[in-house]
């Protein structure tokens, strides 16, 4: 440090009475914690992800387990980002409003809709509550609406500044406006990265929802008291005997399991989500697994950063009023 810096540094320290020196060494000693904490936090993500064998839909084991493929959406309503009116697999947008030489927020809103992962095997529902996701596509402009209803999208390669992956835009022809939209988009035909809780319906779901399906059967036969006569009171006695009751039971069986079989050809059998187990991370990305790996190790330098520089100061302040 320059002489003349670090005296007059020190000069400033020496002066602050022991409620300032408190606040000022607890919120240096959060910083180091928070740093090193992230530092460790970002390593670890990235040689799980580095470490993670990939699976494939089809075969993947059942628990955590590590997927790559393509995002598609579910069949039914489509996911339509709010700001730019895309239709999307997943979004996340923030809305802030220059207060200053300040960015205030204003509102904000991450999407939790099921879409599909597509691999050459199959397809898994993505049930992206509780992940931390990493889009490739981001875009930022400005203009002067508050809510998503009334925010114009300018249109593509209009007063637009292509920066990395980001496009800034402006409904102003330039980069001013009294807000601030930023979206985060995750497209069809993306490519998509998934590491979590992985689970298909198993044989215990498949007799559960057979059995479910036997009984309301055989509910709605009772209600219609004169159709069930009618099917299945073979000898015309006027009642159900318990040998007519079990043949009834095993039509019912059968047609359930023909509609159950129906069910399943029209429904995703697999599912990826957010593990049940404490502490083990919940990862959705359409950045290539090399690349979001890269990107949490550059994350875990930074944080290293802050905790040096963050204890340095510490200690530095430590020795100079304390020892």
């Amino acid at each position: 440090m320059i002489p003349g810096v670090r005296t007059q540094a020190a000069l400033q320290i020496e002066q602050l009475d022991k409620v300032e020196l408190a606040v000022l060494l607890l919120v240096l000693a959060l910083a180091a914690a928070f740093g090193f904490y992230q530092a460790f936090r970002r390593l670890w993500k990235a040689r799980v992800i580095e470490d993670a064998p990939t699976a494939r839909v089809r075969s993947a084991h059942q628990g955590y387990v590590e997927l790559i493929g393509e995002a598609q959406p579910m069949r039914g309503e489509p996911i339509i980002a709010p700001l730019s009116k895309t239709t999307c697999c997943w979004y996340r947008y923030t809305v802030e409003r220059k207060s200053g030489k300040e960015w205030n927020l204003v509102r904000k809103e991450v999407s939790n809709g099921l879409f599909l992962l597509r691999d050459d095997t199959g397809e898994c529902i993505v049930d992206p509550e509780g992940a931390e996701v990493t889009p490739r596509t981001k875009q930022v402009w400005y203009g002067d609406g508050d809510e998503p209803m009334l925010v114009v999208m300018p249109p593509r390669g209009a007063e637009g500044v292509q920066i990395g992956p980001v496009v800034m835009r402006s409904t102003a022809g330039s980069l001013n406006g009294r807000n601030r939209y930023t979206e985060e988009l995750i497209l069809a035909g993306d490519p998509l990265y998934a590491l979590g809780a992985f689970k298909t319906l198993d044989d215990i779901d498949h007799q559960q929802s057979r059995s479910e399906i036997t009984s309301a059967l055989l509910r709605d036969w009772k209600r219609d008291w004169r159709r069930l006569m009618h099917r299945f009171d073979h000898n015309r006695d006027g009642e159900i005997d318990a040998g007519e009751w079990e043949d009834a039971r095993r039509v019912a069986e059968r047609e359930a399991e023909r509609e159950h079989a129906d069910q399943l050809a029209s429904q995703y059998l697999h599912t990826i989500r957010r593990p049940a187990e404490r502490g083990r991370p919940f990862l959705l990305s359409s950045l290539p697994q090399s690349k979001l790996a890269w990107r949490y190790r550059w994350q875990a330098v930074g944080g290293m950063f802050l905790f040096l520089v963050a204890g340095g100061v510490l200690v530095w302040i430590a020795r100079l009023r304390l020892w």
